[in-house]
């Protein structure tokens, strides 16, 4: 009988030793986590025809973040941010009712950006479930538009295997898009969704290939409802030790899905060559989102910012389509032995179906490092419209800290 008695207080008193080195690891992951802090001050100029007057956007974003220590493969990571106006807002921001201004859509908020757990204790094998920053390929489709001073993010799991060399697939399925416009907007906070995202990437000698299939069920706006079958190609050569030839290639297709309405169906097609010696680089596109009159090809979750032009005139793709032919020539420097990217980029825009010709546009941009965690960025978006919306002009300049 002792001699149970006396196992039995050693099994307690294990458990009770397992407990504190527990709740000690669990303090040393809290209290040896990783803050983070992003600050972006932005100034925003918008002239456009057809609107009463020019916007003037001086606002500030603040993200203050936290990543615990790896506990058994897991960490959390959180991340609040608040987007203010300081000295001037007059702008359009979607829900401050000054219509007589422009759209810049950075509407002041205070919310929960991401808030995730993740695991990664098993070699080649990761998820991730909560609200998170989601961005595949080139964000052509998913993405964070992170140009904006709120991002958009998703209430996602998130799975990534890497067991077979070369091969990346991942596995995510998104309830809900929370939009750029922020939590407390009135009208455009959030998308209710029902979606899954498959995306495989390979890597080999001549860049990466892709192979992807979205089946995005909007739950606020069902007739969108639509699936893409799309593979994109990318890569670059070195012909020389100083010159690389460069090249990008992707085809999509696009259906309805769920209860999304029949006229839902287009195709996506995107070219791109190029080369880089030493420190410049010049790029020829051609990108189509397919239409036909009744429905154009659709990517509502995607980095708009980042396509057909700056000046964000096509961020709803017009319903006969878009061609965008465009050059891109960029340089990188170093002046006072910190790095400076210059880049122009001239975009003709036209119709896919019926001949229309939409307009041109010029995008210049200087972003320069002036600290090790400083950038300064002056950007310029100058669109003249034929038969689409109208002249627009935008400048910005921002700060942008990370630490």
């Amino acid at each position: 009988m002792k001699l149970k008695k006396t196992i039995g207080f050693a099994l307690v008193f294990l458990f009770f030793l397992q407990l504190i080195a527990a709740a000690n690891d669990l303090r040393d992951t809290i209290e040896n986590g990783k803050i983070s802090l992003d600050a972006r001050y932005r100034f925003e100029f918008v002239d456009q025809d057809g609107v009463d007057k020019n916007a003037i956007a001086s606002t500030l974003r603040l993200r203050l973040g936290y990543t615990t220590k790896d506990l058994y493969g897991f960490h959390l990571h959180f991340d609040l941010e608040t987007i203010h106006v300081i000295g001037i807002g007059d702008f359009n921001s979607t829900d401050n009712g000054k219509t007589e201004y422009p759209v810049v859509a950075d509407p002041e908020d205070t919310e929960l950006n991401q808030a995730y757990l993740n695991y990664s204790g098993i070699e080649n094998f990761a998820f991730r479930l909560g609200r998170q920053r989601i961005i595949l390929d080139n964000a052509r489709f998913i993405g964070n538009v992170g140009w904006r001073q709120n991002e958009q993010t998703f209430d996602a799991f998130k799975f990534v295997n890497t067991s077979l060399q070369d091969f990346t697939f991942t596995l995510a399925y998104f309830s809900r898009a929370n939009r750029i416009f922020g939590a407390h907007h009135s009208r455009l906070s959030h998308t209710k969704l029902n979606a899954f995202v498959f995306h495989l990437n390979y890597k080999f000698f001549l860049g990466g290939l892709s192979a992807y299939a979205h089946f995005i069920d909007n739950k606020d706006n069902p007739d969108s409802s639509h699936q893409n079958f799309g593979l994109r190609f990318t890569g670059d050569y070195g012909a020389t030790d100083e010159i690389s030839v460069l090249y990008a290639l992707e085809f999509a297709t696009q259906h309805d899905y769920k209860q999304g309405s029949d006229i839902i169906n287009a195709n996506y097609r995107f070219l791109e060559l190029g080369c880089s010696w030493t420190r410049y680089t010049a790029k020829v596109g051609y990108e189509v989102l397919g239409g036909d009159g009744k429905y154009g090809f659709s990517t509502p979750f995607a980095t708009l910012h980042a396509f057909n032009g700056w000046a964000d005139k096509f961020l709803s793709t017009p319903l006969n389509g878009i061609q965008d032919i465009y050059l891109l020539i960029g340089a990188n420097f170093d002046v006072l032995q910190r790095p400076l990217i210059l880049k122009l980029v001239y975009h003709d825009f036209r119709s896919d179906h019926d001949s229309i010709r939409y307009g041109s546009e010029l995008n210049v941009m200087a972003q320069m490092t002036v600290l090790e965690r400083l950038d300064v960025l002056l950007k310029f978006a100058g669109y003249n419209a034929d038969n689409h919306v109208s002249d627009t002009t935008k400048v910005w300049v921002s700060l942008h800290y990370r630490f």
